[in-house]
C-alpha cells in the first residue's frame, strides 16, 4: 500500500476543554463514546463521528445527554492532499464563527425579526486545528456541532434525490443563502473582500482523473440515446473541467458565495406533526467558492431532485424570484437580475457545470451497500469506478435535457 493511502487511527480526545469553551469553565464531561456515522463513500473530505457525552454543568448539576457530531480529518494522507485538509478545515470554522452570524446580523439590521433570521446551521460547539499550540494542523483538529437526527431532521435518499417539496424547500434556501452574499457584495464590499479571500478554491489535479473522464464518454457514446452527442458531451466536459471549474474568476453582477457541495447529503429537512417540511439545514461547508449562483442551482437541480421536466422549469422560476425578493428586502437594486438576464446567463453557466455535474453523479448514485468502498483504496476508486446503472439512468436524463436546452 502506498504511503498516501495509509489509514491514520483518527479518534476524539480531550472533549471537555474543548466544550468549557461554549458551556464555561464549570463544565464537566462524565464520559462519553463515539461511532463512525458515515461509511466510505456517504463522505469523502472529513471522518464524521456521532458522540454521546453526559455532561454536567458544573459539581452540583444533574447530569444530561449532549448529542453531537464531530468533524475530524480524513483517514489517509492522499485525501487530506486532494481536499486540503488544513486549509479547508479552516474554511469552514469560519463559516459557522463568521459568515453566517454575519449575514444573520446583517438581516437584523435590515429590520427582519429574529424568528425570520436565515437559521440554517447546526449548533455549533466549537472547532480546535490541534492539541498543541505549537502544531497548526494534525489528527486532532475537529469541528463539533449538534446531532441534527436528534431532533428529527434527515436527508433524503442519495440514490434518488428530492421530491418536489423537499426541493422546493432547499431550492428557496439556496437562494436565500446566495442573495445574502450578493447583498453583502454591494452594501458591505470591504467585507465582501475578506470573504473572497476566504473562499478560495483548493487545487484541483485534473491529471488524476482523466481516465475517469474518458470513462464517462465511454458511458454516454454506449447509450444509444446519447451515442450522437458524444462528441458534444466531450467537448463540454473538457471545456468545463480546464476553463470552467472551479478555480475561475465569476462574471459580474452574477456573483456571490456559494455552498459549492450543495446535494442531499448535505441538505437536512425537518418536518411538522402533519409531515410536512417545515426546517432546513445545510452542512459541510469546506468548498464553499466566490462563483456564480447558477452554477449551483443547475448542480442541485440535476444530481438530487427527483421531479419531472416541467417541475425543473418550476423550480428554476422559485429560485429566481426568490433571489430577487430576498435582495430587494436588502435594499439592493434588482435591475441587474431581471429574467431576462438571468435565462442568458443560465446556458453558459449550465455547460461549464456539466463536466463537474456528470463526474459527480457517478459518486452521488454509488450503492455504499452494495460497492464495497476502503478508505486505503479510495484513490483507486475515485479513478476507476465505472458507475451502476442508477447513474447510467441519471446521466441519460442529463444529457438530453441539455441537448434539448442546446445548454451543450
Amino acid at each position: 500500500m502506498s504511503n498516501d493511502q495509509q489509514l491514520r487511527k483518527i479518534e476524539l480526545l480531550e472533549l471537555q476543554p474543548l466544550l468549557r469553551c461554549t458551556f464555561g469553565d464549570q463544565l464537566i464531561v462524565v464520559h462519553y463514546t463515539t461511532e463512525n456515522l458515515l461509511q466510505p463513500g456517504e463522505n469523502y473530505g472529513s471522518t464524521i463521528f456521532s458522540v454521546h457525552a453526559v455532561i454536567k454543568r458544573n459539581d452540583e448539576a444533574e447530569e444530561e445527554d449532549l448529542h453531537l457530531i464531530a468533524k475530524m480529518p480524513p483517514p489517509t494522507e492522499f485525501q487530506r492532499e486532494i481536499f486540503e485538509s488544513p486549509y479547508t478545515f479552516k474554511k469552514e470554522i469560519f463559516m459557522y464563527e463568521n459568515i453566517v452570524p454575519h449575514y444573520q446580523e446583517f438581516e437584523r439590521e435590515m429590520g427582519l425579526k429574529e424568528n425570520e433570521i436565515f437559521d440554517i446551521l447546526p449548533k455549533y460547539y466549537q472547532s480546535r486545528l490541534s492539541l498543541s499550540p505549537d502544531v497548526d494542523f494534525d489528527d486532532n483538529a475537529v469541528i463539533l456541532m449538534e446531532n441534527l437526527k436528534i431532533r428529527g431532521y434527515y436527508t433524503s435518499d442519495r440514490t434518488k434525490g428530492c421530491d418536489l417539496e423537499h426541493s422546493r424547500v432547499a431550492i428557496r434556501a439556496m437562494a436565500r443563502f446566495h442573495a445574502l452574499g450578493m447583498a453583502t457584495k454591494y452594501k458591505k464590499p470591504e467585507y465582501f473582500e475578506v470573504l473572497k479571500e476566504r473562499s478560495k478554491c483548493v487545487t484541483i489535479k485534473f491529471d488524476e482523473f482523466k481516465k475517469a473522464i474518458d470513462d464517462m464518454i465511454t458511458n454516454i457514446e454506449k447509450d444509444p440515446d446519447l451515442a450522437a452527442y458524444g462528441d458534444r458531451c466531450r467537448t463540454a466536459i473538457n471545456d468545463s473541467l480546464h476553463g470552467g471549474m472551479w478555480d475561475i474568476v465569476p462574471d459580474e453582477p452574477w456573483s456571490t458565495i456559494i455552498h459549492a457541495d450543495f446535494w442531499v447529503n448535505n441538505i437536512m429537512f425537518h418536518c411538522d406533526e402533519n409531515g410536512r417540511v417545515d426546517d432546513i439545514k445545510f452542512v459541510d461547508f469546506q468548498n464553499y467558492l466566490f462563483f456564480s449562483p447558477l452554477r449551483e442551482m443547475i448542480f442541485f437541480l440535476f444530481s438530487s431532485t427527483d421531479v419531472g421536466d416541467d417541475e425543473l422549469e418550476d423550480l428554476i422560476n422559485l429560485y429566481h424570484k426568490t433571489f430577487l425578493a430576498v435582495l430587494s428586502r436588502m435594499d439592493c437594486d434588482t435591475e441587474q437580475f431581471t429574467r431576462e438576464k438571468f435565462n442568458a446567463k443560465l446556458p453558459g453557466d449550465a455547460k461549464f457545470e456539466f463536466g463537474h455535474l456528470c463526474f459527480m453523479l457517478k459518486i452521488l448514485t454509488l450503492n455504499t451497500q452494495e460497492t464495497e468502498l476502503r478508505y486505503d483504496k479510495m484513490k483507486d476508486f475515485m479513478t476507476t469506478y465505472q458507475g451502476n446503472e442508477a447513474f447510467k439512468q441519471r446521466l441519460h436524463k442529463v444529457v438530453l435535457y441539455f441537448v434539448r436546452h442546446n445548454w451543450i
